[in-house]
């Protein structure tokens, strides 16, 4: 069934369209989420206000020329933004555990190598603007086309590129210096 078949039916009030929705996008909308937000009790909790909203906003919907999978990222959005003011406004107190235990089938080289991943490809990412990451978040990491990401960020679609064409550009030659230095 059209993804616009189920918002009709779901802002009609029923259930189940809505599930299929909740099924179709639950996946990348985390995955957009877990970028932005370390924490995964956090990014979960994130992820259900994110629905919860979509699910309410259903009525002011208006069916035609609408993309779901844009609003529902924007949507996804300013509730990640809602999340990071609440907490710097009240940052978290951790306490460190002495007795952390490492499990048996822990292995150390492969758990430095993917951290050794990550922390380069973070490290890059903190080089580029806001808007950089974004667009390349949306568009390589959650797969949408152009004119999503455009819906999605309030942009023209020719925007979307240039930023997406700067951005992959600046990554670039961020990455290299790295790798000239290492």
């Amino acid at each position: 069934m059209e993804i616009n078949q189920l918002v009709a039916q779901a802002k009609d009030g029923d259930l189940l369209a809505f599930e299929k929705l909740y099924d179709s996008f639950v996946r990348r909308i985390f995955c957009y989420i877990r970028i932005k937000i370390q924490n995964r009790q956090d990014a979960e909790d994130v992820l259900q206000e994110v629905f919860i909203k979509g699910y309410k906003g259903l009525s002011s919907l208006r069916p035609g020329k609408l993309n779901f999978s844009a609003w529902l990222y924007k949507i996804a959005s300013n509730t990640i933004n809602d999340y990071f003011r609440k907490k710097y406004r009240r940052p978290d107190i951790v306490s460190i555990d002495e007795n952390f235990d490492v499990p048996d089938n822990y292995s150390l080289y492969d758990s430095l190598m993917v951290e050794s991943d990550l922390k380069t490809a973070r490290d890059s990412f903190k080089h580029l603007s806001a808007p950089h990451r974004n667009v390349l978040e949306l568009r390589f990491f959650q797969q949408l086309s152009v004119s999503e990401v455009a819906k999605a960020l309030h942009k023209s679609r020719l925007a979307v590129r240039m930023i997406q064409y700067r951005a992959r550009k600046k990554l670039k030659d961020v990455m290299e210096k790295s790798y000239q230095f290492t």
